[in-house]
């Protein structure tokens, strides 16, 4: 029996030894552990960024790569280091087939703390180009997806973060689902019954002010035959002290706009006025061809920039003609300070007899102003993205 007893306690002591052995060595691999979960989840926070780095790249490499087929680069970073972490290097392919271009970008991770290291790899892949990641920052951007315009509230909200919500008057409402640029609403012009006049305004505000540098934007459809269109008017505000400054008299300025895009006669105009009264602008030869309902009619997209005494006007997405005072560059004038913006007519203050508007018929989408001047690959980025919309193919890490 107590030969019985004393085996029995010898293996429980022998199994509670190992027990408490193999806790002791689970407990001190226990910083190992965490110092390993630590490095695995920077790397994947650290190679996140860098798949944000590629893509913001993707734009620049996309537009240099062109009609090539199929390009690839290859970046590496000498001690680009972030927390425990090494970006080493990123890689970029480019492929175009036809109308299809897609783009992928795989980033390599390295880390290393406690004598441990790891290296994480992960990738990206998406239709080019991916015009939401530039930085646009509107003043205003109507997009006009909303149920139809409500006399009640008479607004035509505003997706910016500025909340500038314009108003609308006349004949100009939304059209049905699926008639826009994007594949939901626009805002129609004259098309149900009743006068060609309707126009959209917002009577402007602090973040709706530009001058030094700018950009206009639309989708449009103009109606065939019709003479003469404005589609994007920023009015002049009377109380610019550069007016009085460089001794230009309201009078001068009153029907020239800060910036406008407007049609007459065959040709799309893109202008603006300085500050000393004198009009940059440019044009391009344009046929409306909206047909009512509008169905399978083209969208054309309309943009215009403004730098410091430089005009540039865009017609899908390409750049068709630049325009500067006659001094560029020595002498890089602002335009004057717009007083809000004008949709679809002219606008020229306190009304004075003989005052004429050449009202839009037809349909507009997507109408933006940019306190900046967008490159010529912004412009192309944003006109092909929304006709062709980028789409994520997949991410993997």
């Amino acid at each position: 029996m107590g030969r019985s007893m004393l085996l029995v306690v010898v293996l429980m002591t022998t199994l509670y030894a190992g027990i408490l052995n193999t806790m002791q060595r689970r407990l001190l691999s226990l910083p190992n552990i965490i110092n390993r979960n630590l490095l695995t989840k920077q790397a994947e926070s650290v190679s996140d960024y860098a798949l944000r780095i590629a893509v913001q790249q993707s734009i620049e490499y996309g537009m240099m790569a062109g009609d090539a087929g199929l390009m690839k680069w290859q970046v590496s970073y000498n001690n680009f280091k972030i927390q425990e972490c090494n970006i080493d290097s990123i890689q970029y392919t480019f492929a175009e087939n036809g109308n299809n271009a897609s783009f992928r970008a795989i980033s390599y991770v390295s880390a290393a703390n406690m004598g441990r290291t790891l290296g994480y790899r992960a990738e990206i892949a998406f239709s080019f180009p991916l015009v939401t990641l530039l930085n646009l920052d509107y003043c205003i951007f109507l997009d006009v997806n909303q149920p139809a315009f409500n006399p009640a509230f008479n607004m035509v909200y505003d997706a910016s973060e500025h909340g500038n919500d314009a108003e609308f008057f006349g004949n100009v409402d939304t059209r049905p689902h699926g008639s826009g640029v994007d594949g939901w609403k626009c805002a129609s012009f004259g098309e149900s019954s009743g006068a060609i006049d309707g126009y959209i305004r917002h009577t402007g505000n602090a973040t709706m002010m530009v001058s030094s540098s700018f950009t206009l934007m639309a989708f449009v459809k103009i109606n065939q035959n019709w003479g003469a269109a404005t589609l994007y008017w920023l009015p002049p505000d009377p109380d610019d002290p550069a007016l009085a400054t460089n001794g230009v008299g309201w009078g001068t300025v009153r029907k020239k706009p800060s910036g406008a895009i407007w049609y007459s006669s065959g040709r799309m105009y893109y202008t603006c006025t300085t500050e000393n009264g004198l009009t940059v602008e440019l044009s391009t030869p344009f046929t409306p061809d909206g047909k009512w309902p509008h169905n399978k009619d083209p969208w054309y997209f309309v943009a215009l920039t403004y730098n410091r005494g430089q005009v540039k006007g865009y017609l899908n997405g390409a750049l068709v003609g630049t325009a500067s005072n006659p001094l560029y560059p020595w002498y890089k004038p602002n335009a004057i300070r717009n007083k809000g913006m004008y949709i679809g007519r002219e606008y020229y203050g306190n009304p004075q007899v003989g005052d004429t508007f050449h009202f839009m018929y037809g349909l507009i989408d997507q109408i933006g102003l940019v306190p900046r001047a967008l490159t010529d690959g912004e412009i192309a980025s944003y006109y092909n993205l929304v006709l062709n919309p980028a789409t994520i193919q997949y991410i993997r890490d």
